[in-house]
């Protein structure tokens, strides 16, 4: 399907304008707490109610992935601003943390066999999810509650995935299906996905009143992604 110079499908379904908006929110309240999730950053784990493993620096730094060459797909996807704003606001180089290996462990899964040009931004927005889930992350400390590991690994997991079958969705339709590791790497990711739905709604359980769970629940391709939007609650007002 043709696509628009800001990589917006020409043709938009009403989930594609969902999509648009979820996204746009997530970039809002990034912005909009800015201050708190950069002051936060320079503080112990156990002050924000993280476990000890994730050192909030580490979560804020900006993803080593950014693949410019690789940008005409990452905009086909709608996923620009995905990657390009942890790279304008993170801070300090790199780091691995649990959520970045789990990011890039993922990817890996999905592009096994997969060119270059692929693998590439699908390693770029996965490694972004990491980000994403960390400021997010971060942000959660006034709520006095705490985040175990293992739940934002599962998070970073399953928002890596959904941005990952994004950006393989575009390759597809690049390609006109005429590639078989294309096809086969998209196969995977909605396998993938497929198997991974039962798990949202424990994990929304668990992270549920924090923006980490609009953030879950909007970027995974699941039968309750944007129920909201359809039930017209009016997302996004508050702030």
């Amino acid at each position: 399907m043709a696509t628009t110079p800001t990589g917006l499908r020409e043709a938009m379904t009403v989930r594609d304008t969902w999509q648009v908006l979820a996204d746009g929110l997530h970039v809002q309240r990034v912005h909009l707490h800015l201050d708190q999730w950069r002051g936060a950053s320079v503080k112990e784990a156990a002050e924000l109610g993280l476990p000890q493993e994730l050192v909030p620096r580490h979560l804020v730094a900006r993803p080593a992935t950014y693949p410019v060459l690789d940008m005409d797909l990452i905009r086909a996807a709608g996923m620009y601003p995905w990657v390009n704003v942890p790279q304008q606001l993170g801070h300090d180089r790199p780091a691995a943390t649990p959520l970045t290996v789990t990011a890039a462990d993922t990817a890996k899964t999905l592009t096994d066999g997969l060119g270059q040009d692929g693998a590439r931004p699908v390693t770029a927005v996965c490694e972004a999810a990491a980000w994403w889930v960390g400021a997010f992350a971060v942000i959660h400390n006034k709520s006095g509650r705490t985040l175990g590991l293992a739940t934002l690994q599962d998070t970073t997991r399953l928002v890596a995935l959904g941005g990952a079958l994004r950006v393989l969705r575009a390759l597809v339709e690049t390609t006109g299906e005429k590639e078989s590791t294309v096809r086969a790497a998209y196969c995977r990711a909605v396998a993938a996905a497929v198997v991974a739905e039962p798990e949202i709604p424990e994990l929304l359980a668990q992270i549920g009143g924090l923006r980490l769970s609009d953030l879950l629940s909007t970027s995974f391709p699941w039968r309750g992604q944007f129920t909201k939007y359809e039930s017209g609650t009016g997302a996004g007002q508050v702030e």
